[in-house]
């Protein structure tokens, strides 16, 4: 009996639908919306939905999508998840330039800056990179196969960032932990050198995004988590600069 309630649990965790994913072209262009197993981009200029092109000689997703992001300046796309697929494709035709195999499913992707790069991270906290070359509007890459280049040991990577220089690769996990690291100049070599530990949150980190301030180029690392906190860093050192509590006045009132 033991046994059959844990297959029970397991097919339920297998058959859970995923949340709604949204994505927002830099230049507000486009917006891209993930549903289970499907996608749908929306073009903001022209007030219609756009054609997905794949040619790259892989199906669309067949299981539910759990990471999707703009990336290279809004040049390219990537959306992964339980198929084990990570898409990449190129925002001017919405053309898929490849289709990268992954050994477990996809919980986060990131894109370089500089568009030479796409990373994503499978469900067992194993972080992968894939150098994109030719990336030109219509031709299809080769399918590449990507090399593992770090790990947070079993953690599932909940957000994954390059740092806008393309200098670091920043990862964050449901153990309330984030990490940035020397992204290697070969990713075969891996990502071995920690630059710092952002520590602070007391629940899973949900999401990263970096700004940079008015006065100056410097940019900071946002995070966000599941104990209601936005939180400020300094990413190249690991300092906490300053905690926002979201939501704490209306929580406060609902218990009073």
């Amino acid at each position: 009996m033991e046994e059959t309630n844990m297959d029970d649990c397991e097919h339920n965790r297998e058959s859970e639908v995923s949340p709604a994913l949204i994505a927002v072209h830099p230049t507000h262009k486009s917006v891209a919306v993930a549903v289970g197993s499907n996608l749908r981009v929306f073009n903001l200029q022209e007030g219609c939905s756009v054609s997905l092109v794949d040619d790259s000689g892989v199906n669309m997703h067949k299981d539910s999508i759990r990471a999707i992001q703009y990336g290279a300046k809004g040049k390219l796309f990537v959306s992964a998840g339980d198929d084990k697929l990570v898409k990449i494709w190129v925002t001017d035709s919405w053309r898929c330039l490849s289709s990268v195999s992954s050994e477990k499913r996809v919980t986060a992707v990131a894109i370089s800056n500089d568009g030479r790069f796409v990373s994503f991270a499978d469900k067992f906290g194993v972080i992968y990179a894939v150098e994109i070359e030719g990336s030109h509007e219509n031709q299809s890459l080769p399918n590449k196969k990507a090399v593992p280049i770090l790990a947070h040991y079993c953690s599932i990577i909940t957000s994954l960032e390059f740092s806008p220089d393309g200098r670091y690769i920043i990862s964050a996990d449901r153990d309330f932990k984030i990490r940035v690291s020397v992204f290697p100049e070969k990713p075969s070599d891996g990502a071995h050198e920690i630059q710092s530990f952002c520590l602070g949150h007391s629940e899973f980190v949900s999401c990263l995004a970096f700004i940079c301030s008015q006065d100056s180029q410097q940019w900071y690392l946002l995070s966000g988590g599941g104990d209601s906190t936005v939180r400020l860093w300094d990413f190249t050192c690991g300092s906490l600069l300053d905690t926002c509590h979201v939501g704490q006045d209306y929580y406060s009132q609902k218990k009073e």
